[in-house]
């Protein structure tokens, strides 16, 4: 019983543990920190209040979301659709399904910039674009002049390069990633179109039936508080946002992640897959784990305390049992042993020396004749209850004198 009280015990504990983890889990996940990278009201390094401010003294109207509800509701609102622009301060917690239902309903928005998107994310805006992870604190130079950017400008912060897959009529390429030969040039990366051997940080998408006017741009760090004073970022911002009326800021929460194709991603940018599966096995196996340690054995039975006996009284019991029988060979017997028992150890015998060997050394340690000791440890039983006494006061006298020699 007190196996399976510690155990329900431990249960219990456990559960409360895993439900005290469990609420801190979902209060974390929850609550979007106002130092999150381009949050609209984030005043630390990583916020994009800044530019928000810089747009809003140059004339732009800006709304900013946090689901993408709010978000449709938003554009819905706007009236013109051309007078509008839209953009994804941060993709970390833009799911696919999200992107899809933001793509239809910007068809008609003046343009939809994306920050640092991953390929799962593009694809449901409606390109096909491939999206690799670098993160670089470097300086590239745009080697294009497409409006919102100028030729000439640099770039310090980047996040993600982008590469078209195949071809696409009216597409540009700003900020190219290109291999320096052996000459010092940069290659063939800055003819043509503008995308370098590895690929580019902008990319600049023409409308079509499928999305509106779509920039990507791998920087996300490069816009924000901390960096948007550096090089030519806030000129590239400036003209990339502040090109219609209306700019909607759109802050992806945790609520939009639903129906995310994460798994399939190939840069890592969002949650995968197999994560909810793996996290639901975890909680049944930790509710299997409970039930079976404190399961129940059965009904509960009282069961009555152990009776403590005292020595004395046990002695005393047995004392009065041989007496009323009359037994006075067999208590005789029992006195004796006990302090033959009691004068090996005492005399530093062993525990299987016979008699006589105890008799010999009690004689040298008491200077008791042999003979006597002998009759008194092993001589004739007492023929009364008187010969008793004597007999038991005498084996006391006995272990009192014998000492080690």
């Amino acid at each position: 019983m007190a196996a399976v009280a510690k155990s329900r015990s431990f249960a219990a504990w456990l559960g409360a543990v895993l439900l005290g983890v469990g609420a801190l889990a979902v209060i974390a996940i929850m609550t979007t920190p106002s130092d999150a990278a381009m949050d609209p009201d984030g005043l630390g390094p990583t916020g994009g209040a800044a530019l928000i401010a810089v747009l809003d003294q140059n004339g732009v109207d800006v709304v900013t979301t946090r689901t993408i509800e709010d978000t449709t509701a938003a554009l819905r609102e706007g009236g013109s659709g051309a007078d509008t622009s839209v953009v994804i301060g941060n993709t970390s917690n833009l799911g696919t399904a999200a992107a899809a239902t933001l793509r239809q309903a910007t068809l008609g928005a003046h343009r939809v910039v994306a920050l640092s998107p991953s390929s799962a994310q593009v694809r449901s805006l409606g390109a096909e674009v491939t999206a690799l992870r670098i993160g670089a604190g470097v300086e590239i130079e745009s080697r294009c002049d497409i409006g919102p950017v100028d030729e000439g400008d640099t770039l310090l912060g980047i996040d993600a390069r982008y590469e078209l897959r195949g071809e696409v009529s009216g597409a540009r390429a700003c900020f190219p990633l290109t291999l320096t030969t052996d000459e010092g040039d940069a290659g063939d990366g800055d003819e043509g179109d503008g995308e370098g051997d590895h690929g580019a940080v902008l990319l600049d998408l023409p409308a079509t039936s499928e999305h509106a006017p779509l920039t990507i741009v791998g920087s996300t760090s490069g816009f924000t508080n901390r960096a948007i004073t550096e090089a030519d970022n806030a000129a590239i911002a400036l003209r990339l946002l502040g090109g219609s009326e209306r700019l909607v800021w759109y802050h992806p929460g945790v609520t939009d992640l639903a129906d995310s194709d994460a798994g399939t991603s190939d840069d890592g940018g969002l949650l995968p897959r197999w994560l909810m599966p793996a996290l639901a096995l975890v909680g049944v196996a930790i509710v299997l784990l409970g039930v079976v340690r404190g399961r129940r054995l059965g009904r509960l039975v009282h069961e009555p305390l152990p009776v403590v006996v005292r020595a004395v009284e046990t002695t005393e019991a047995r004392g009065r049992l041989y007496r009323r029988a009359q037994d006075r060979p067999r208590a005789a017997a029992v006195l004796r042993l006990a302090t033959l028992d009691r004068l090996r150890s005492r005399l530093g015998l062993r525990r299987g020396d016979p008699v006589d060997v105890v008799a010999r050394a009690a004689s040298a340690a008491t200077g008791r004749p042999v003979s006597e000791i002998l009759d008194l440890v092993s001589g004739p039983a007492p023929t009364d209850d008187a010969a008793l006494v004597r007999l038991a006061q005498d084996l006391s006298d006995l272990e009192e004198k014998a000492h080690r020699p």
